[in-house]
């Protein structure tokens, strides 16, 4: 593998990773202004509690767009695996950590079977991840019908609480990065942005697209299991409706990290410190005397700004090339073979390391 190579994956999604921890700690830096309390150890750390689950389902929907899908399953995993951990634990305080592995098991199981469908068939993500959504959300019904169940507290303790002064939260998404940053540095990181930049150029290149499809799905159904977990340790219950709110939240804070929605490029990093960003907001209304019901109206526009974001980065590239084009006529070259023409530089370096 050439340093060259694992330059330019490491440095993919920088600029996402920058621009979206700057607007955080820039809003974080405006809330503490107004409420210096928030500034403390102990509101910092109820802070990252909060924002754990839906940081690490939004890393979970970031590796689907990059590798060029689309995940609406987000939600009714997440419920699906709140509502068992409540039920299970609540009947089997004793064996809370094996229901938690279990858990994590489903998440990625439901993962895999989304992109074993996906890939195998060709049929659209969307459709197909609408269809698992409906099917989980309903299956989450049937087993709790209200909100309910109970998770032991020793085992809530144990995720929302701290080692040492360090708070669990923070912990777990270092090591969701530090994992991210080790799989960009992989043969299979590397072919996701290839898979997500041209399937067709992929293919020709030699990349096994199923595989690459298949964890993709599979690694975000595990995230997804891993943030209704988390949300089941934090709430203390289960609700058949826990994930709903993560459906557009998700994909908000991949759009505010910058993350391409037609794949190939993006950050799990980013997408975090996107939903840091949509958890910070609310705060800073509520610091500076907005009304509750304005509170949750400019939270919604913001969402759905943030959902713009793709569209407005598509639209404002096409309108740069439109005017490179014009500035530059291209000139005559001699004819290339047809995979040369086609080939995306991602797939190109994939090539590159593969050879090294």
């Amino acid at each position: 593998m050439t340093t060259a190579t694992s330059a330019r994956r490491l440095g993919r999604g920088a600029t996402g990773v920058i621009a979206s921890a700057a607007v955080f700690f820039v809003l974080y830096g405006l809330l503490v202004s107004m409420s210096p309390v928030a500034g403390s150890p102990a509101i910092v750390s109820s802070f990252l509690t909060l924002a754990t689950p839906l940081a690490i389902a939004a890393a979970g929907t970031t590796l689907v767009l990059i590798v060029g899908g689309f995940d609406l399953s987000v939600a009714g995993t997440i419920s699906l695996t709140n509502v068992i951990s409540a039920t299970a634990m609540a009947a089997n305080p004793d064996n809370a950590w094996l229901i938690a592995a279990g858990v994590l098991l489903l998440g990625t199981a439901i993962g895999a079977v989304n992109g074993v469908v996906i890939a195998a068939f060709g049929l659209p993500p969307l459709g197909v991840t609408l269809a698992t959504n409906i099917v989980l959300a309903g299956i989450a019904l049937t087993i709790l019908p209200a909100p309910g169940g109970a998770v032991p507290l020793d085992f809530s303790s144990a995720l929302t609480g701290s080692v040492g002064l360090l708070p669990v939260a923070l912990i777990l998404l270092l090591a969701v990065a530090g994992l991210w940053l080790v799989f960009c540095r992989t043969r299979t990181g590397l072919a996701t942005f290839a898979v997500g930049g041209d399937v067709t150029s992929s293919k020709l290149s030699g990349i096994n697209v199923f595989r690459v499809q298949v964890t993709a799905y599979s690694l975000a159904g595990l995230l997804y299991g891993t943030a209704g977990l988390y949300f089941s340790a934090l709430t203390g219950t289960g609700s058949p409706s826990s994930g709903t709110s993560f459906l557009l939240t998700a994909f908000a804070a991949a759009a505010l990290g910058l993350v391409s929605f037609s794949g190939g490029r993006g950050s799990v990093i980013a997408a975090m410190f996107g939903a840091c960003i949509l958890t910070v907001i609310p705060k800073l209304l509520f610091a500076a005397g907005v009304a509750d019901f304005w509170v949750g109206a400019l939270q919604g526009l913001v969402v759905l700004v943030a959902l713009c974001i793709p569209w407005l980065m598509r639209s404002v590239a096409g309108l740069t090339n439109r005017n490179s084009a014009a500035a530059y006529p291209v000139r005559s070259h001699p004819p290339r073979s047809e995979t040369a023409q086609s080939e995306p530089l991602v797939v190109a370096a994939f090539k590159k390391d593969t050879l090294s």
